[in-house]
């Protein structure tokens, strides 16, 4: 408890600041995928475009303070939040500061049981999780807007 309230009083008013936004959010985005449609909220995966090769103006001192800055966050929340939660939460706050980044979804089996895991590139480098994450999963497949509208069928505006 001790060593928690010395990293506290540590902080300063712009990281108190960025920790009330990671928090706030976590909420939003807990919010949003456990009771919106997927629809709604879809966009904030990214795009079929993105690469995660572009050159990220923040520096690497910038990105790891978010990064624990909303783990921070992440682990005083209320609910839990999940690695697609966590990795939803720290694309969208990288992009309120103008840094390129890249959501990432794979799968693996082990024995019998199918694991999905969530993580964040920036310039192809993972940033919230392991370096080796990437060579543990298989990334799934981007879905392409043409792919969407067959699995979702024809929009109202395309209609």
């Amino acid at each position: 408890m001790k060593y928690k309230l010395q990293r506290a009083r540590s902080l300063s008013p712009g990281d108190w600041g960025i920790l009330a936004e990671a928090w706030l959010t976590l909420s939003w985005i807990d919010f949003a995928v456990s009771f919106l449609p997927y629809r709604w909220w879809k966009s904030w995966l990214g795009t079929p475009r993105d690469t995660g090769s572009d050159t990220a103006p923040g520096s690497s001192h910038d990105i790891n303070r978010l990064v624990r800055l909303l783990d921070a966050a992440a682990n005083h929340h209320p609910r839990k939040p999940t690695c697609l939660r966590r990795s939803l939460g720290l694309k969208r706050l990288l992009g309120r500061r103008g840094i390129a980044s890249v959501l990432r979804i794979g799968v693996n089996k082990d024995n019998t049981k199918i694991n999905a895991h969530a993580w964040v590139e920036c310039g192809g480098i993972v940033i919230n999780d392991a370096p080796a994450v990437a060579s543990q999963y298989a990334l799934l497949p981007v879905l392409t807007e043409e792919l969407l509208q067959r699995i979702e069928g024809p929009s109202v505006e395309s209609v």
